[in-house]
């Protein structure tokens, strides 16, 4: 039987909006007619949100830039006696998603079942000015940031999700 009415369950610690991005994109199907409701329908979409997180690592860029790194005093000012090449510190921000996706008919059977991986990765370095300054630390926003970025993450999964339904069952 074709598919035209689909029921999309609760996320557990949906913080990232997926289930709206996932009936938005529905709704956006013009060739097809398919309808959500909760009663009577022909197929649930049961979705699980895997991993949602932020990766930090650190490092430091070189420049073409000489610094003095040692210094001489003599007759009371200082002459360099070493120099060395200037490196700015960066960061590198990664946001990953991972979420699970089934398309299960009403008797229980799996139609479609897929484990969908999304990541951004950001890198961000200090002006060379800066660059003598501490270095980063993890943002106190950090929480804020993992939901900015990984709800642009979300719904990008959602639009591949019910493109491949769309693709293997309708």
């Amino acid at each position: 039987k074709k598919i035209e009415a689909i029921y999309i369950s609760h996320i557990e610690n949906d913080n990232l909006n997926l289930k709206e991005h996932l009936t938005k994109e529905i709704n956006k199907q013009n060739n097809r007619k398919l309808v959500i409701k909760k009663e009577k329908t022909d197929a649930t979409i049961k979705t699980e949100i895997l991993n949602s997180n932020m990766n930090f690592e650190y490092f430091y860029k070189p420049t073409n830039t000489e610094k003095c790194l040692n210094y001489k005093i003599v007759n009371n000012s200082r002459k360099c006696i070493e120099y060395g090449k200037v490196q700015i510190p960066c960061k590198k921000k990664e946001f990953n998603l991972e979420t699970k996706i089934d398309l299960i008919s009403k008797n229980k059977e799996v139609l479609f079942s897929k484990v969908y991986k999304q990541s951004f990765s950001k890198n961000v370095c200090k002006n060379i000015k800066y660059s003598f300054n501490p270095t980063y630390h993890i943002p106190a926003n950090k929480d804020k940031l993992i939901k900015e970025y990984n709800t642009k993450l979300a719904k990008e999964i959602a639009k591949d999700s019910i493109n491949d339904i769309n693709l293997n069952i309708l």
